[in-house]
Order: C-alpha cells, then structure tokens, then sequence
C-alpha cells in the first residue's frame, strides 16, 4: 500500500441529472451500490436524489476522488453534469456521520442530515458553509 504523509483530504461536489426516470427499486440499487464502493475506497460524503437530480458529495484522496468523477462523468446515467466544488479541505466533514456515507431517501433521513449539518456547522471549517447551502438549496428544491 502506498501511504501519503500529511495529504489534505479533498472535496468534489457536483450535481447532475438523471437521463431517464428511476423507479425506487432502480434507485435502491444504485444506493447500495455506490455506498459499497465508496466505503471500500475511502470515500466519505453523501448522495442525495431529488426529482430527477442528484446531488454528491465525495471527500477522500484527490487521485480516488477524480477517478471516481471521470467514472462518474461518463456514466450514461448522468447528463447535465455540473461540478460545484473541486478543493482540499482541512478535514472531512461527513467522516463520522453514519459510517461515512450517507444516501438521502426519505424525510427521516433527510431530517438526521439536517440536523448533522447544522451541528457541523458550528466547526468553521472554510468549505462547511458553502456545502451545507448547497446540500440545504438543493434540498429545499421540493
């Protein structure tokens, strides 16, 4: 294994929007699989559907991040793909939220990831805010 010594974790956040309508069943999963995967690569974050778009939040090693995105960018899936956040950060901010990685479907969900942003919030890291509006508008979108 190739370890790096003190490599700042980096964000991606990007939104896009689903090419065909995805049943629950579709949309279960695709949950199931992409938290796999990203647990297996150490990737933290969270993925939120809402009408046909998603949202993704992914933080881990730079490399891992932007492989995982150009896998991303190319999935017929996807269209209208726009990346709102691409930086490093101080630290992860969903690391220890509900073992890492989050899949927003429902209100009770939703409900414990409003409640971890506004706790998260009170951190000051520099990228906090602007990813809480993000995920909050995006959200809010209903």
């Amino acid at each position: 294994l190739n370890f790096k010594l003190n490599s700042m974790p980096y964000t991606l956040c990007y939104v896009s929007s689903a090419k065909n309508s995805l049943s629950n069943l579709d949309l279960e999963h695709l949950f199931r699989v992409n938290k796999r995967n990203n647990t297996d690569l150490n990737i933290t974050g969270v993925l939120v559907y809402n009408y046909g778009n998603f949202l993704q939040i992914l933080e881990g090693d730079k490399q891992e991040i932007t492989m995982l995105f150009s896998k991303i960018s190319q999935d017929p899936r996807h269209s209208n793909i726009i990346k709102l956040i691409d930086t490093t950060i101080e630290e992860r901010i969903f690391d220890g939220y509900n073992s890492g990685f989050v899949i927003v479907e429902n209100s009770k969900t939703l409900n414990q990831l409003e409640k971890y942003l506004k706790w998260i919030r009170e951190a000051e890291l520099k990228t906090v805010d602007k990813i809480i509006n993000i995920v909050e508008n995006f959200i809010a979108k209903k």
